[in-house]
Order: structure tokens, then sequence, then C-alpha cells
């Protein structure tokens, strides 16, 4: 008799966690599947299986994150690194909202990017030399590229 009621309490608590971890049962959405289907579809599709997505960030973030690199790097003075802050916000401004624009085809988006590089290299030319532009434009941003700028400074 013990092990009767031992394995019926078992078998009753596995399909409780069962239910908790599945969504059987009445529960909120009311047709034994956890969720409504109104409810789904009303809020969008994948909104509540994805949870909240991140904001992209933003040109000054984006700058923020890079300058220190930027000032280390090129051996910046504080005129000059307010100059590139406002040359790196201004261009990444332009590239997010040419990222944004579904309105052009690929070719045009190709050619407008273009510009906007040969616009922004144009603008650096008044605080770095040619050598250092292109140097500028190369610079990799992963984590171990920066890791080894910054090994190679501290040797």
């Amino acid at each position: 008799m013990k092990y009767i009621f031992f394995i019926a309490t078992v078998v009753l608590m596995g399909v409780y966690d069962a239910s908790a971890q599945y969504g059987y049962g009445g529960g909120y959405g009311g047709n034994g599947y956890g969720r409504s289907r109104m409810g789904s579809s009303m809020m969008g599709a994948g909104a509540t299986q994805q949870g909240p997505k991140e904001e992209p960030k933003t040109s000054a973030e984006l700058v923020d994150e890079r300058i220190d690199e930027y000032v280390t790097e090129f051996e910046l003075d504080p005129f000059e690194t307010e100059v590139l802050r406002t040359y790196l916000e201004t261009h990444f401004d332009n590239v997010m909202g040419l990222q944004k624009d579904k309105t052009k085809d690929a070719e045009t988006m190709r050619k407008d990017f273009e510009r906007m590089q040969n616009e922004f290299k144009a603008n650096l030319k008044s605080i770095l030399s040619e050598e250092e532009i292109e140097k500028f434009i190369t610079m990799d941003f992963t984590s171990s590229a920066v890791r080894k700028r910054k090994k190679n400074r501290e040797n």
C-alpha cells in the first residue's frame, strides 16, 4: 500500500511538473496549450517567444567605444580627439541612415557608401596623414584585436 501511494504521488508530481514546464492544461490560454491562439496572433508573430530585442547602438555609443583606441593608436591631442569624435559621429549617422533606407537598390547603396567613405577620408586628412588614414580605415575592433593592440602597447 505504501508503494502504491508513493508511486501515485511521484506520477502526479511528474504530470504537474510537465504541465508547468510545457504549458499543458487550461491555464491562461484556455485552449489546452497554455497560450490562446488569438493572443499570439494579436501580439505579433514571435514577439513572446523571442523576448525583448536589444536596441542597436547609437553613433555616439559606437564612438565612445572606439575613440580611446584611436586616440592611443594615433597619439591625438584633445583638439584632434574632439574633431575625430565629430567626424565619426557624423559618419556613423550617415551609414546607419543608409542602412535603414529600404527604398534604394543595392547598387545605389554601394555608390552612396563609397561616396560617404571618400568624404570621411577627406575629413580625416585634416588630422591624420595618408598612411594613418589607411591604418585607421582598416583597424579591427574585434575583442581579440583590441587585446592584441593593448598588449603590444604595454610591451
